[in-house]
């Protein structure tokens, strides 16, 4: 091979590289990822543990009487993504920018490619107790899909929402099944106790369902929040379950449900099994964390983890028409103590988590199943 075709040889290499890098297509992604964790490391001290990231929310539990008057949180985005917000009426760039998050402060996260962006609002919220949980304040997620509840503090008077609640309802936006909101597993109802209720229903996944061996997705509700990045990866690991949001020893968990199963129980692989009938499942469960670095526990462990220390459940639920009363206490789990000195470190997470089919984690169930759940009340000692 001559000097001459080896260099006319290596420009046409190059020039082949550089086309297969030009022609790459541009990531078309537009989300938060995560929160910087040099920035979380430099506020660990106002923090209560990790901050809740939603489909179109970033959430940061602080401790009462911090100063959110004047914080510049930075965020990790997906790949070429950029984030900007409104300031003094122009677009500016905004990771790491001062704002006044006195009040939820919004954000907006655009692709790469330029063509796609996405509204985030972020905000810094003071503990709120848990205790009487109606089930009144729910809205549309940014994108009008699906509906997202949340609870209320009246005593934080510019910033009351606190999103607490998640269910499994941005998973099954991946199937293109939800054609309306109503028709997500998890759904407002008019015909409450008190108000309006959440309808929980087991919903067939269609022909995507079958094809990623998941073929009915059950309407759940819990305390904690959900990834749909891992909806279909690793599904039960897609379910956060708990928030350090204890604020004393739970006594018992009461509220209000009615329950009518499906007709036809599947397995996981969508075959019929006619000996068995589907179950509502209602539970919650008090579990140890490190304070400062929260591990949620997930769909493979929430219920047998060791990190558990308490739990309330009901245990047979039935089938009642009707609404229906009840009330579960809280029992410590054997060989486990309740810690006040933990208490006081925000050292445990509590989880309330109800569904349609308590087989719905690993796709069992009946298509069609329907939990009703209202006026639930969380007792404290």
């Amino acid at each position: 091979m001559t000097n001459t075709f080896r260099w006319a040889f290596s420009l046409l290499l190059l020039l082949s590289l550089a086309s297969c890098i030009k022609d790459e297509p541009l990531n078309a992604e537009c989300d938060i990822t995560a929160v910087s964790a040099d920035w979380l490391d430099a506020h660990r001290d106002m923090l209560i543990g990790q901050p809740i990231l939603t489909n179109d929310h970033v959430t940061f539990n602080i401790q009462k009487g911090a100063d959110r008057s004047q914080l510049d949180p930075r965020f990790e985005l997906t790949e070429g993504a950029r984030i900007t917000c409104t300031l003094h009426g122009e677009e500016v760039e905004a990771n790491g920018i001062l704002r006044n998050f006195s009040t939820p402060q919004t954000y907006t996260v655009h692709s790469q490619d330029g063509h796609w962006h996405k509204p985030y609002t972020v905000a810094f919220d003071f503990p709120h107790t848990l205790d009487t949980l109606r089930f009144e304040h729910y809205e549309l997620e940014s994108t009008g899909r699906y509906y997202v509840w949340y609870e209320y503090d009246p005593t934080d008077v510019t910033n009351a929402k606190r999103y607490c609640w998640a269910s499994g309802n941005a998973g099954f936006a991946l199937t293109g099944m939800g054609k309306e909101p109503l028709l997500f597993p998890t759904a407002p109802s008019a015909d409450g106790v008190k108000g309006a209720c959440v309808q929980l229903v087991t919903r067939s996944t269609g022909s995507f369902g079958l094809a990623v061996g998941k073929p009915i997705a059950a309407g759940n509700l819990f305390i904690g929040t959900f990834s749909p990045m891992n909806a279909v990866r690793d599904p039960l690991r897609a379910t956060q379950f708990g928030l350090q949001l204890v604020s004393g020893r739970p006594k018992a968990l009461e509220g209000y449900y009615r329950y009518t199963p499906g007709e036809v129980f599947t397995d996981v692989k969508g075959q019929v099994c006619p000996d068995r009938r589907d179950k509502a499942s209602v539970y919650a469960v008090v579990y140890e964390v490190d304070p400062d670095h929260f591990e949620a526990l997930d769909g493979s462990n929430v219920t047998s983890s060791e990190r558990v220390v308490m739990m309330a459940r009901l245990e047979d639920p039935g089938e009642p028409a009707e609404w229906t009363h009840f009330s579960v206490p809280f029992r410590l789990v054997e060989g486990k103590e309740f810690s006040e000195e933990r208490l006081r470190r925000d050292g445990y997470a509590i989880a309330i988590v109800a569904s349609a089919s308590e087989g719905g984690d690993y796709f069992e169930g009946a298509v069609g199943s329907t939990l009703c759940i209202d006026e639930f009340v969380l007792l404290w000692e």
